[in-house]
């Protein structure tokens, strides 16, 4: 009965110091929370003051009274954290102190509505007189050094509420311990008692362990393989099934996070748009069959040339691709159109259909540019088809750099064909 009783003390002196330290808690933090509110309700204040005498002191100096437009609603703040800081001071040492601040505060303002009613009518030396009073510049200093000095005092107070309650807390430890030593001797007593209960507790845990970890090998092999099945899936997602190219979600994507990347960091993005020449005659002689190898062909070019990192190749859509490429100045894009041109075109793919070559071919449209925050992320896609436009126009089977002359000429008077092969604009 000795051990039962002292199992129910120490229960007791454990409740008892959880109950203390929880109420020492909840007060500190409210207390806290009350002075954290009371310290941003003085900082407003002082914020808000200075608002105050900052625009009627624009009014008065420029002679503007609309210039005190903002002064009410500031007024109207004030007040109402005024109040709301001597509610949360009442029952506080700090209370006279704000009290102090609220009949400063008055003063001021009564100096102001002084200069208010000169200002309407018209009486400007009077009013730019009162405002440079003696007694209203010592009375907006003296307001300033008392915010600061309620400041100081609430941090004095809410110091020695800290150590009040750190003396309970080191009670309610003191509490907690001697319950702990008492179930310890208690336990230890009854030590003797539950050592066979404790071996067969150590092989029911033992026994539990193994079919645990088992059961967590077996959870992580499913898991393991539900990870690469959402892998798989996950590509599949972004990739075009006919060309393994990324497909035009995956384009999206990357498009927009290095849009973002180029706008921060100042750096030049490059587009390259191609199409494939006279798909279409290819599809209606050859058959969709065989169209689809072409453009599975044009996917294998593509992956084979556009190799750096960071770049990306894309189906765009249909017989039409695209090449993102971060960083890479005009000459680097060019170079890559031409590469890619010329890769498609050595392929030696038969096209007897085209009037452009006995082969397939490609037009390319290439914008470059280091885009401002004024610039649409799609503008240089719609550059690069432009240029895309320009390359078909100029007789197909080239590359063209996009240039907004040469863009606008194009829509005015038609060029006449040229030789295959690199074109860019004039700018």
């Amino acid at each position: 009965m000795r051990f039962i009783s002292s199992i129910h003390v120490a229960i007791g002196l454990l409740l008892v110091a959880f109950a203390g330290g929880f109420y020492t808690d909840f007060k500190a933090e409210q207390r806290h929370d009350q002075s954290v509110r009371i310290q941003l309700g003085l900082e407003r204040m002082l914020r808000l003051n200075q608002g105050l005498t900052s625009a009627i002191a624009m009014a008065v100096l420029e002679k503007n009274s609309l210039r005190a437009a903002s002064y009410p609603s500031l007024l109207i703040e004030l007040e109402a954290t005024m109040r709301d800081v001597l509610n949360q001071t009442r029952a506080m040492m700090l209370a006279s102190d704000v009290q102090a601040l609220n009949e400063e505060q008055k003063a001021l303002r009564a100096v102001e509505t002084e200069v208010f009613e000169l200002m309407r009518q018209d009486r400007w030396p009077e009013a730019f007189g009162a405002l440079l009073a003696s007694d209203y510049g010592m009375a907006l200093k003296l307001y300033e050094i008392n915010s600061e000095a309620a400041v100081g005092a609430l941090t004095i107070e809410l110091t020695n509420t800290i150590r009040e309650h750190n003396q309970m807390r080191l009670l309610t430890l003191a509490l907690r311990l001697a319950a702990v030593l008492l179930l310890l001797w208690t336990g230890w007593r009854y030590s003797t008692r539950l050592q066979v209960e404790l071996t067969e507790q150590s092989r029911l845990r033992a026994a539990l362990a193994l079919s645990n970890a088992d059961l967590e090998n077996k959870v992580q092999q499913r898991t393991q393989a539900l990870k690469a099945v959402n892998h798989q899936l996950e590509i599949l997602s972004v990739t075009d099934g006919l060309t393994q190219l990324a497909n035009r979600r995956r384009f999206d994507a990357v498009w927009t996070d290095e849009w973002q990347r180029a706008l921060r960091l100042g750096t030049p993005l490059a587009i390259i748009m191609l199409d494939v020449d006279h798909f279409k005659a290819y599809n209606d002689h050859y058959g969709h069959q065989q169209g689809d190898a072409c453009l599975r062909r044009v996917g294998e070019v593509l992956l084979a040339t556009v190799r750096r990192a960071g770049e990306l190749a894309a189906r765009y859509g249909g017989e039409e691709f695209v090449v993102v490429m971060p960083g890479a100045s005009v000459a680097h894009a060019m170079a890559m159109a031409e590469a890619i041109r010329a890769n498609i075109e050595a392929t030696g793919m038969e096209h007897h259909y085209s009037p452009v070559a006995g082969v397939v071919t490609v037009s390319l449209g290439v914008a470059v540019k280091i885009p401002t925050s004024q610039d649409e992320r799609n503008s240089l896609v719609q550059a690069a088809d432009a240029a895309l436009y320009q390359a078909k126009h100029q007789g197909r089977n080239q590359a063209v750099l996009f240039s907004r002359h040469a863009s606008s000429d194009l829509t005015l008077k038609p060029k006449a064909p040229t030789d295959p092969g690199t074109t860019t604009a004039s700018a």
